[in-house]
């Protein structure tokens, strides 16, 4: 999949410090490369990381090793990420919360998106509606009624405090006229064992995470937050089919901190696009609803992230979501 639909080139002027200097990455060094995660394991943004860390490493000529650091809707990885060295040694892998939901669902965040080199929108996923099997209901509609008729007294949980997903929730909650409370978790992983358990009636995440729950009996997914009908399970409608226009998802994107060499930017954005090319990651990720783009650079990313803090900002506001 590529993004150039969405691709608006910003351009600019790259200056370097001397002429025959080159970053610290493009010299090829040693050292490992660490790819920040905002989560802890088990979760959708973790897994996608530990996809690319093979090939990346092939493809940079350097180790490359995934560093959970969960906590607060992803805001604890960012403020350690951004500490951190520009020169290409360590990279953070966003996901839609902590690029954009996080931080404009905040009173006052501790960052922005324009904190971030914006290196690669790398994946895009929908969101689907699993509910606890227990309750008696086959599909959106059913249990909306059914929540209705429960007067405020169902949950559902999510991986964090402004999250995408508690956005979603939010969004889908308001659209379905429902009132459910919400119970954060520090990630999906733990947010999907209670729904499974009961602790919760509901959760809301990408399909490669909840479809194996679906199958397998634990989880029955109830709706897709995509535009149409998944191709991994197009006997599931979506919400706007059932009536609620919502539609939600998240990404991945890659970032250096903010003051990273354009050169280096655009090493490890030639990397990453041709990982992301590799037919057998393809395949992998399209067996998990996860579309994989393979086009982007530097500016098509950061035109990605702008278009999506336009989109949800206004969510945000007329929800009254402030943290």
């Amino acid at each position: 999949m590529t993004i150039a639909r969405r691709g608006i080139l910003i351009g600019g002027t790259v200056l370097f410090a001397a002429p025959l200097a080159r970053p610290a990455l493009a010299q090829g060094r040693s050292g490992p490369v660490r790819l920040v995660v905002g989560f802890p394991p088990g979760g959708s943004g973790d897994l996608f990381a530990r996809f690319l860390v093979d090939p990346l490493r092939e493809e940079l000529g350097r180790p490359v090793i995934v560093e959970n650091r969960p906590g607060a809707g992803g805001v604890t990885a960012v403020e350690y990420f951004l500490r951190q060295p520009a020169d290409g040694s360590v990279l953070m892998m966003h996901t839609g919360s902590s690029a954009v939901a996080g931080p404009i669902s905040r009173r006052n965040p501790p960052y922005t998106p324009n904190d971030f080199a914006w290196i690669a929108l790398l994946s895009i996923a929908p969101f689907a509606v699993a509910i606890n099997p227990r309750i008696p209901a086959q599909d959106l509609k059913e249990f909306v009624a059914y929540a209705k008729a429960q007067s405020g007294r169902l949950s559902y949980s999510s991986a964090g405090i402004g999250t995408t997903v508690h956005l979603a929730a939010e969004a889908l909650n308001d659209a379905a006229g429902i009132e459910v409370q919400h119970v954060p978790y520090q990630g999906s992983g733990p947010a999907i064992t209670d729904a499974i358990n009961g602790t919760v009636a509901y959760n809301i995440e990408t399909y490669g995470t909840l479809l194996p729950h679906h199958r397998g009996g634990a989880l029955r997914i109830v709706a897709t937050l995509a535009e149409t009908r998944t191709e991994i399970a197009p006997e599931i409608p979506t919400a706007k089919e059932q009536g609620y226009d919502v539609s939600a998802g998240t990404y991945n994107l890659l970032a250096a901190p903010n003051g990273a060499p354009r050169e280096v930017m655009d090493h490890v954005s030639g990397a990453i696009g041709r990982v992301m090319a590799r037919p057998a990651l393809q395949a992998q990720l399209s067996a998990l609803g996860i579309a994989g783009i393979s086009s982007s650079n530097p500016d098509q990313a950061k035109a990605f992230v702008d278009s999506e803090v336009a989109r949800w900002t206004p969510v945000v506001r007329r929800l009254g979501i402030a943290l």
